[in-house]
């Protein structure tokens, strides 16, 4: 090819580069005036949806399981976790599976909705087994809050709105009452405030944090291949804070290490999602659960498919029930915490 055609293919490339930027960017900006006309109370499980499920989908999943990982560096409730046998090799991944099932059931549907409801009861009823405090149980539910909009924060293509940090706590603090979880705070601040003071008096080393942390990593990483899984491992490292580092026994990693990992999250997660990427499209959410809703004359629970599998061995290849998902007595429920909530039932709003 001559310098002239070549140069001609460039410009159109250029061109068409530029016009793709220009639609995603206009695309985007549709979706966050559109997220913006929402009440942050009224349309409180609407937003937390989008937030969550649509537009941070990856950041908000990998936060949560940080924000798990993160209770571990909390000796009392490692030792109560390692006490219960569910992260040995061969009932973590159930572990991972139960949780998740349970926590989509209640953030997806609202907390007195049947399912959503039966869900909390369930969880009420695992939790009612062992002996855990209110401030261990708060400040789980604090990390469930705060993660998402830190890791975001840091590592996404735009900082969280006041009205998407709102919802955030409207639906986390509305399902901690029905967990009769008691003393909430009563603003998105003070629970920042009760989470770090919370972790300067209780985030110590203890053999117990190890054990269930390397169990965890273990099943995270099962599906990277196994060459290169020690350096999996330490990129893990690099997202998490020295105190959590060494309350978990584990190695700070050297800065410029730290950096590299960090610049290839925020490029992914931030850079090329907003430049190279039009807004995922609403149906496209990543909750692994079905989400259609019971027919209110059903009187046998329905039973569930999981849109997708995800780590081997696999815990519900032919769907699940909510009262029977967990390590305790299947078909048994526990009792809804008693209160008020910021964003009450029922929740017609759908996904426009």
């Amino acid at each position: 090819m001559t310098e002239t055609a070549i140069s001609a293919v460039l410009c159109t490339l250029g061109f068409l580069l530029l016009l793709w930027k220009v639609c995603c960017l206009s695309l985007r900006a549709k979706r966050f005036r559109y997220m913006a006309s929402l009440s942050p109370q009224q349309d409180a499980l609407l937003l937390f949806k989008l937030t969550n499920f649509v537009e941070f989908a990856f950041l908000s999943d990998k936060a949560l399981q940080f924000a798990l990982f993160r209770t571990f560096a909390i000796p009392s409730i490692s030792r109560l976790l390692q006490a219960t046998n569910q992260f040995s090799p061969t009932s973590v991944t159930r572990r991972y599976d139960d949780t998740g099932i349970l926590i989509q059931e209640f953030v997806l549907h609202h907390v007195d909705s049947r399912r959503g409801s039966r869900a909390i009861r369930r969880l009420n009823f695992i939790h009612g087994q062992y002996n855990i405090s209110n401030d261990d149980f708060l400040y789980t539910l604090s990390l469930f809050i705060l993660e998402p909009i830190r890791f975001s924060n840091k590592y996404g293509f735009k900082k969280w709105t006041e009205g998407e940090k709102q919802a955030q706590f409207i639906v986390w603090r509305d399902i901690g009452v029905r967990m009769g979880i008691n003393n909430i705070p009563e603003s998105l601040e003070e629970m920042d405030r009760f989470s770090r003071q919370y972790e300067t008096s209780n985030m110590v080393y203890s053999k117990s944090n190890k054990v269930i942390g390397d169990a965890t990593l273990d099943l995270l990483l099962s599906k990277v291949p196994a060459l290169l899984r020690p350096l999996a491992k330490r990129a893990a490292f690099c997202l998490c804070d020295n105190k959590l580092l060494d309350a978990m026994g584990y190695p700070c990693q050297p800065l410029w290490f730290v950096w590299t990992v960090e610049s290839i999250v925020k490029f992914w997660c931030g850079t090329f999602v907003i430049w190279f990427l039009p807004p995922r499209p609403m149906s496209w959410s990543t909750q692994r659960i079905p989400l259609q809703e019971e027919e209110e004359e059903e009187e046998d629970e329905v039973v569930y498919k999981l849109r997708y599998q995800m780590y081997k061995p696999w815990t519900y290849p032919d769907g699940y029930k909510v009262s029977k998902v967990g390590a305790a007595p299947g078909g048994r429920v526990g009792k809804l915490g008693e209160g008020p909530l910021l964003c009450p039932f029922p929740y017609k709003k759908e996904i426009e």
